[in-house]
């Protein structure tokens, strides 16, 4: 058998994580797990997220050897059934044999028949089901420290690879307002220490560019394993993108897939997942916020997250004119990015 491959996709909350992380669900190659720190947070509701962070790295490290017996310990109830994880539907791999065998598997994947059929599959076929693929991927907003996950590429049982995804800032903020997050924006702004005053976007900011800016101090090794997306390249060039997203993880695209992101991002589906709402992802889309966000706020975050802004390629406005000038384009082309560590790391 081939060693297998590990993706960690790291994002923030509402940066379109949900829609990279289905691009592998749908792939046949791969073992797809949603959020698996998700039940650590829902557990330790009063701890800092810099506490949790350990926890949660060695249980991503556990689940990317298809140990699942840390994950068990943290979800609720006595840990005998994969419904015990609140978004097991979420993933493909869980919801088809030898995870779970009901025969509605048969015709394909479907959210809402997995939560029905495959409630009772135990964490063991978990295991076994994790053991068959190659490709194990997992995406986690709950990572705002690289540094934790050094360890990892120590491990030669380990062919880590990372994609950091971002999105505009005040985008962020503007998909926030419709999505509660009161208890992960606690666990994010609990103190420890002083400097992390300033509200949560400033501290989602400020971790998106220290992993940046970690990877590239770590130098050749590290770079090598780590791919930048940024959310609006997707929206605009999204098969483009999933080409680039699958050649990095070892993953070969299909006639299938491109089909389905073609689709899905076409509108021409429709969406079973609250978390997937990537419809008509273009440059409306993308664009929202400057209608929904005033003038105000809108420089209150450029404030906070100046130097994500100047790093990932977004400018900010000057006027509530420009604001609303949907032909002046507040987002730098890839190419004009290309390497934002040679201007910014200085």
């Amino acid at each position: 058998t081939k060693a297998p491959i590990h993706v960690l996709i790291l994002s923030s909350w509402r940066s379109g994580s949900s829609f990279i992380g289905q691009i592998f669900n749908h792939h046949p190659d791969v073992f797809y797990l949603f959020e698996p720190g998700h039940p650590i947070w829902m557990r330790f509701k009063k701890e800092a997220a810099e506490l949790l962070h350990y926890p949660l790295r060695d249980l991503i490290h556990s689940l990317f050897t298809c140990d699942v017996t840390p994950l068990q310990q943290y979800v609720p109830g006595d840990g005998k059934y994969i419904s015990s994880m609140s978004f097991f539907a979420e993933s493909r791999a869980l919801c088809s044999p030898p995870s779970c065998s009901h025969p509605s598997t048969s015709e394909g994947y479907e959210r809402s028949k997995c939560s029905k059929h495959c409630r009772n599959s135990t964490f063991d076929k978990m295991a076994e089901a994790c053991n068959t693929y190659d490709h194990r991927v997992m995406k986690t907003v709950r990572i705002l420290d690289f540094s934790v996950l050094l360890p990892l590429f120590q491990d030669p049982a380990l062919d880590l690879r990372i994609i950091h995804l971002v999105r505009d800032p005040r985008a962020i903020v503007s998909s926030r307002r419709s999505f509660s997050l009161d208890i992960d924006d606690q666990i994010v702004l609990k103190q420890h220490d002083k400097d992390t005053k300033g509200p949560v976007m400033a501290k989602i900011c400020r971790a998106q560019v220290n992993i940046y800016r970690m990877v590239k101090a770590v130098g050749d090794y590290l770079e090598r394993r780590y791919l930048l997306i940024r959310h609006e390249d997707l929206s605009m060039e999204p098969i483009v993108c999933t080409k680039k997203i699958y050649e990095f993880s070892g993953l070969k695209m299909t006639p299938d897939l491109e089909r389905w992101i073609y689709n899905i991002t076409h509108d021409l589906i429709k969406h079973p997942s609250r978390f997937l709402a990537f419809s008509k992802q273009s440059s409306k889309v993308i664009q929202k916020w400057r209608n929904t966000l005033d003038f105000n706020k809108v420089k209150e975050i450029e404030e906070y997250c100046r130097e994500a802004m100047d790093l990932f390629g977004y400018l900010p406005v000057s006027s509530v004119s420009d604001q609303k000038n949907m032909s002046l384009d507040l987002v730098l082309s890839s190419v004009e990015m290309d390497d934002p560590s040679e201007t910014n790391m200085k």
